[in-house]
């Protein structure tokens, strides 16, 4: 009977050891799942900073896409995403029994060359030298239809519309900068970067975070881009900028009493 008791003990006793080890297992679970959530919340983050562009840049509202542009640096920022990685390399590590990952390699970004990133760029001389050649194509192209001599003044006419549009256009094609970088972001390398945490795959996941944090880098640049085409739609058309345009005029008459 003593062997009995004996054996009934020391089966308990592994029993109790078993369900501790999976108490613990089951809290390295949980606590690997939720920084992977933190890392798969970036895209989510970015795709919504994307739609509120969008509807800013619809109704010209600058101080709101300069607030977008800060917000995309900050969810992209390596002092804050950094540290979540990391902790998240270490855990999957222990989750899969794989290798840990040498702390040296995972306490820094790699440094990207200018080859490697591939995020969307766009420089004011590059939006202001396309817009040249699109505008003096089109006005070739409306000098070609409208060339008989008593059609002088409905020339001048779409040719100021025209001129109008390319400042715009331009505009336009700035704010747009912002929603392509964050398209670049949430679709191209934020699948990625799940998928190398995910995987252990530190070497991945650190250089796709550096370019992560490289394409968010460009959005406070291209938001000054914008503001400066905006500012020249507002001087050319003020009430081309709609609700807004009429608010600034306002002020800007208000600011001339004073």
């Amino acid at each position: 009977m003593s062997e009995l008791i004996k054996l009934v003990t020391a089966l308990e006793r592994r029993v109790h050891e078993a369900g501790e080890a999976q108490q613990v297992a089951d809290r390295l679970w949980d606590a690997t799942e939720e920084l992977l959530r933190e890392v798969r919340a970036i895209a989510t983050s970015v795709s919504e900073i994307r739609f509120e562009i969008d509807g800013y840049i619809g109704d010209n509202d600058y101080m709101a896409v300069e607030r977008s542009a800060y917000e995309l640096r900050g969810t992209t920022d390596t002092d804050r995403l950094l540290p979540v990685l990391r902790q998240a390399l270490l855990l999957v590590a222990l989750r899969d029994g794989s290798s840990l990952p040498d702390p040296t390699s995972i306490e820094s970004l790699p440094e990207l060359s200018a080859t490697v990133m591939e995020h969307p760029t766009l420089s004011l001389e590059e939006l202001l030298r396309d817009s040249k050649q699109e505008l003096e194509a089109q006005e070739e192209t409306l000098r070609t239809i409208w060339c008989d001599e008593d059609d002088e003044s409905e020339l001048e006419d779409h040719l100021h519309e025209a001129r109008l549009d390319a400042v715009r256009d331009r505009a336009t094609r700035a704010g747009r900068q912002l929603m392509e970088l964050c398209e670049y972001i949430s679709e191209v390398l934020c699948p990625e970067l799940v998928t190398s945490t995910e995987a252990g795959n530190s070497e991945v996941a650190l250089r796709t975070l550096a370019a992560v944090s490289a394409a968010g880098e460009e959005a406070v640049p291209a938001y000054k881009i914008y503001e400066v085409a905006l500012s020249e739609q507002y001087e050319r058309s003020p009430t081309s900028l709609g609700a807004m345009g009429e608010h600034l005029m306002l002020f800007e008459g208000w600011l001339n009493t004073q």
